[in-house]
C-alpha cells in the first residue's frame, strides 16, 4: 500500500524535475549562462514549489479546485511580482500570456499529481493539450532568444 508520505515524496520529486526542465525551457533556453546566473535563487523556487503543493494535494489533501486557487496565486506571485513578466500585465499581449501562463503553470502543478496518483489516462487529453502547449512555449522561447542573441 502506497502511503501518504511516499506520494508527497514522489510529487515532490516530480515537480522538481519539471520544474528545472519546464523552466529552463520556457524562459532561458538556450541561454544557459543566464540561466546559472539566477542559482541559487531559482533553485530555492524549483524546491519551494513543489514542495508547497505536495503539501498541499497530500497533506491537507485539497481539492483541485482550491489547487487550482492557490495555482492562481502561485503564477502572480512568481510572474508579476517576482519575475516582473510585463507579457502578462500589458495589452494587448496580455490577452494571449495569459491563457498561456495558466497552461504552464497546470502543467506543473497537474501532472506530476497525475502521475503519482496513476490518473494520466483518465487525463489523457488534458496532458496532451498541456504538453503541446509546453513544446510549443519553449519552441517560441527558443526562437525568441536565438533571434535576440
Amino acid at each position: 500500500m502506497i502511503t501518504i508520505r511516499q506520494n508527497f515524496i514522489k510529487y515532490f520529486l516530480i515537480g522538481i524535475l519539471f520544474w528545472v526542465v519546464v523552466d529552463y525551457t520556457t524562459a532561458f533556453n538556450p541561454n544557459f549562462e543566464k540561466w546559472v546566473s539566477f542559482m541559487p535563487t531559482i533553485l530555492f523556487f524549483y524546491t519551494l514549489l513543489p514542495l508547497l503543493f505536495a503539501f498541499f494535494i497530500y497533506t491537507l489533501k485539497l481539492n483541485n479546485k482550491i489547487i487550482f486557487t492557490l495555482m492562481t496565486i502561485e503564477l502572480f506571485f512568481v510572474e508579476i511580482i517576482l519575475s516582473n513578466n510585463d507579457l502578462l500585465y500589458t495589452f494587448p499581449m496580455m490577452l494571449f500570456f495569459i491563457p498561456l501562463a495558466f497552461g504552464i503553470y497546470s502543467f506543473l502543478t497537474f501532472v506530476p499529481k497525475w502521475i503519482v496518483d496513476n490518473k494520466l489516462k483518465e487525463n489523457k487529453k488534458k496532458v496532451i493539450f498541456l504538453t503541446i502547449l509546453w513544446i510549443i512555449i519553449a519552441i517560441g522561447n527558443y526562437i525568441t532568444q536565438v533571434n535576440l542573441q
